[in-house]
């Protein structure tokens, strides 16, 4: 085993996308899209698990498939149904166009950079051509989706198995948008389980009537695919979305009266955008996590200690609103010194970092990506100490940390600069309140696991009150609460101080907003894995 770990190359299978749809999804979607009329398309039908179903409904059907891969397609052929070898891309031309009464499939999830680029090209030629504009962001199924609907005719239907990125991603909100104006109906059906074994991706189905829009959006959230057996779509009173929509679709997760309470805040002039206050920016990308992050211990067992910064790699290091150097050197087995190399300092001059550079060159670090495109492998760029951090990845809310440490941070958390006369830890209380955590839950993304994903430029889009708002004595108060874990508490008092006082928010408003982030928090928690509640820290009991 290597003596510094890198992260585990991905499969052949990851990189083709290629992820087969389990039978009751293929039953229900197929028996779903057939209702449309008997003229039937998968466009990547792979080896037949959905396409069997369609040609064995109990009204004929005419239907065609295509497929990529010559042996998957060769064995959809036994379904009966007209099977064509290539690309879906080059076969759908224009003719082609609005003649099918429905269209089912599982795309396949390929990431830009995976994409062959003889495939690649004509897919976003197609999403061009409506007017959309694919990025080096782009996955291979959204094109899908577009062909998709310009597949079938007005009234027809189209059932997909796709990402959860669908709802939440920004390289997916022009095709958010695309959606809502072409369509005039929208059935999101989700699952509490992940669909795909062993595959930390949440899917959807996307259960879509063309028309004119902007659609009608629903959501249908179920526990397993066997559930779907019971599943009747639509019918249940739903909000329309508004035309050219590209916000995220997770709202729709809530009721008519929370969404409508989301919609204000997001356009209230007392709730400034975070980046009004801070920047937001990703942590140190060292190249090799194993090698350039160490424990003290080992630091100073190497003798590297002088060579190294101070270091946030952990969450669980930014307990409450404040992080000291107690809190850094609180975990002895914590990875809590970075390897900082000074741009004047040459290994020969310095023993024993020449030493562990050797270590480092035998187990192969400076073959991996970051590390080779630097001119030394060893200097980690962008070594600068943040005003504060912020958590990258959420169990429960967002929380801005202010910084009273000479550390900086790994990519697992953004590091924070505050503008000119901002105070961090004023502004770390500010950001704790019912509105910001509210809004967080539809800016953010989230995962298969229960985890809520913030990149800096969804962080910086957040709503979040003057830091001046708050009173300085509320910076201990809250950083207290936080850490014996009270989060109500520490919510109630900023709201009370911050909105209520502050900004002349109605309680029966944030109350809403409240509601609102409880329902997605519990949403997106119930994906993940049980986890045990944590001791209560000794400060719970200090004064202040």
């Amino acid at each position: 085993m290597p003596a510094f770990a890198a992260k585990r190359a991905p499969t052949a299978e990851k990189l083709r996308g290629g992820y087969y749809t389990p039978d009751a999804v293929a039953l229900f979607l197929a028996d779903w899209v057939a209702k449309a009329g008997p003229r039937l398309l998968e466009p990547s039908c792979g080896d037949g698990a959905i396409l069997k179903h369609l040609t064995t409904g109990s009204q004929p059907h005419l239907v065609e498939a295509v497929e990529l891969v010559d042996d998957e397609a060769e064995q959809a052929t036994t379904t009966g149904a007209s099977v064509s070898t290539g690309d879906f891309f080059e076969w759908f031309t224009p003719e082609r166009k609005g003649t099918f009464d429905g269209v089912a499939g599982n795309p396949p999830f390929i990431r830009f950079g995976n994409w062959d680029p003889v495939q690649r090209e004509p897919a976003l030629a197609l999403m061009r051509s409506v007017g959309l504009r694919p990025s080096r962001l782009t996955n291979a199924w959204v094109p899908f989706v577009v062909g998709s609907v310009l597949a079938v005719r007005g009234g027809g239907r189209v059932g997909l198995v796709l990402p959860a990125e669908l709802l939440q991603v920004g390289y997916a909100a022009a095709l958010r948008a695309y959606l809502v104006d072409e369509c005039r109906e929208i059935t999101i059906v989700s699952f509490a389980e992940l669909l795909f074994p062993g595959v930390l991706q949440e899917v959807v189905l996307l259960l879509a009537e063309r028309g004119r829009g902007p659609a009608v959006v629903r959501t249908r959230e179920i526990n397993d695919a066997a559930a779907l057996r019971t599943l009747v779509p639509g019918g249940n009173h739903a909000p329309r979305a508004q035309l050219h929509e590209t916000e995220k679709w997770t709202k729709y997760f809530l009721s008519s009266e929370q969404i409508a309470a989301l919609r204000a805040v997001r356009t209230d002039p007392r709730l400034p955008r975070l980046r009004r206050w801070a920047e937001v920016d990703v942590g140190v990308v060292s190249g090799r996590n194993s090698f350039f992050c160490l424990t003290r211990a080992d630091a100073e067992a190497r003798g590297l200690l002088d060579v190294t910064l101070p270091l946030v790699a952990r969450s669980s290091q930014l307990r409450g609103v404040v992080i000291s150097d107690d809190d850094l050197d609180l975990n002895a087995d914590a990875r809590t010194r970075l390897l900082a190399v000074a741009g004047d300092l040459e290994p020969a001059d310095h023993p024993r970092l020449l030493e562990y550079l050797a270590e480092g060159e035998a187990d192969g670090v400076p073959s991996g990506y970051k590390c080779a495109i630097r001119r030394d492998w060893w200097r980690v760029p962008s070594l600068w100490v943040p005003d504060g951090f912020m958590l990258r990845q959420l169990h429960t809310h967002p929380r801005l940390i202010a910084n009273e440490t000479a550390a900086t941070s790994t990519d697992t958390v953004h590091r924070v600069r505050t503008a000119p006369g901002v105070d961090m830890g004023r502004l770390a209380v500010a950001a704790f309140n019912t509105v910001t955590f509210a809004a967080a839950e539809v800016l953010g993304r989230s995962y298969g696991g229960g985890i809520l994903e913030l990149e800096p430029s969804e962080a910086e889009d957040l709503p979040v009150p003057d830091p001046l708002l708050v009173p300085a004595a509320l910076v201990p108060e809250v950083d207290r609460l936080v850490r014996c874990g009270e989060i109500e508490a520490a919510l109630e008092k900023v709201d009370e101080q911050v909105l209520v006082h502050g900004l002349g928010f109605e309680r029966a408003q944030i109350a809403v907003l409240r509601s609102a982030w409880h329902r997605l928090r519990l949403r997106r928690n119930r994906r993940g894995k049980p986890k045990r509640a944590a001791a209560a820290s000794n400060d719970c009991n200090s004064s202040l």
